[in-house]
């Protein structure tokens, strides 16, 4: 997934938080073969999960 998010040039803290989340949304989506609702992701907010090491 490293390579994805390079050639999405991510991370880069001098872009704007709201465009890095949608990329890093949409890198996610590349990478796990999902599909994302674009207007809730562009216009609104998704429900959230923190994964945590059992």
């Amino acid at each position: 997934m490293q390579e994805l998010l390079t050639a999405a040039n991510l991370p880069d803290p001098e872009r704007d938080r709201r465009e890095v989340h949608r990329t890093a949304l949409c890198v996610v989506e590349k990478f796990v073969g999902l599909s994302l609702p674009k207007d809730r992701i562009v216009n609104g907010t998704l429900p959230t999960v923190l994964l945590e090491p059992a």
